[in-house]
């Protein structure tokens, strides 16, 4: 995929989880949790899950202070992002 793709969906996807309250980003650092996703998913997550990818993308970036969706939510807030 590419990566101007990629970050669009990263903005998308923290723009909704944002909007319904399923993520806590420190102050500031949107742009950043948006590229640290986009790349995580670029250089990582090459034939893996995307779901459990932007999971484990999310969990590990320091930016993100609580992540409150499971995979079962993510799944359907990704299919809602079509």
């Amino acid at each position: 995929m590419s990566t101007s793709f990629l970050l669009g969906f990263s903005q998308a996807l923290i723009a909704r989880l944002r909007a319904d309250g399923l993520v806590e980003i420190t102050e500031g650092q949107i742009p950043r949790v948006e590229v640290y996703l986009t790349n995580y998913l670029d250089t990582r997550a090459r034939g893996c899950s995307l779901l459990s990818s932007v999971e484990a993308a999310l969990l590990a970036c320091p930016e993100v202070e609580e992540l409150y969706v499971d995979l079962e939510q993510l799944k359907e807030l990704v299919e809602d992002l079509r």
